[in-house]
Parts: C-alpha cells; structure tokens; sequence
C-alpha cells in the first residue's frame, strides 16, 4: 500500500474519532510490518495535531481557559493541572511544539545559562 493510501486511512481513522477492532484486525493482517509502523506513526503525528495540551499549576479561570482555547482554533483542547512537575506557570504543547513558561523551565533555562558562560 502507497504511503498516500495509508496517510488518507490514518486522516479518515481520525475524523472519525476511532478505529473500530475489525479495521483494526483488518490492518493487521493485510499490512506488511513496514506499512503497520508507518500508519502508527502517521496516526500518532495526526492525534498530535489535532489536539493541544495545556499543563498548568494552580487554578484556572474559564476566562483563561478560554483564551488558551483561542490559540488552537479548530483543535480539541485538553487542561492538565500538574504543580509538582511544573512549580508554577504553564505549559502548551501542541504536535511537535513546546512553549513552556513554568517556573521548573525558567530555573532550567537560567542553570544551563550559567553552566555555558562559566
């Protein structure tokens, strides 16, 4: 199977919000070991852009929910509160995309800061 046709299976799996056992049992046994490695991966990249994750600490208001909401226009948005990992600040990832300003991430910043001017 072309790459195409398995990128066009991975983007209807998707749009459909899942893949059903007997498609499933189906891919398995028509797709060689290559070809199941790649529709994993395309999958994998796909959820990925569909959706973005917001980490943040301490509470959040629907106000700032919603603004988070604002910069992901069309992708579903999910809020995950993690104050030890985090310490403060927040965290959005998107796909291959990181935009971290946690206080965990400024300290880290500043230390290899440090470590490469001394």
């Amino acid at each position: 199977m072309k790459r195409s046709q398995i990128k066009d299976l991975v983007q209807s799996a998707v749009e459909s919000n899942g893949i059903e056992e007997k498609d499933l049992s189906w891919i398995f046994s028509h797709f060689s070991r290559k070809e199941i490695k790649l529709f994993l991966y395309l999958l994998e990249q796909e959820i990925r852009n569909k959706n973005a994750l917001v980490i943040h600490s301490g509470a959040m208001t629907d106000a700032d929910k919603e603004r988070a909401k604002a910069l992901f226009p069309g992708k579903t948005v999910s809020f995950k509160r993690d104050d030890e990992a985090l310490g403060g600040g927040i965290r959005l990832e998107y796909g291959d995309f990181i935009l971290d300003y946690s206080v965990s991430a400024m300290a880290q910043r500043i230390i290899n800061n440090i470590r490469e001017n001394i």
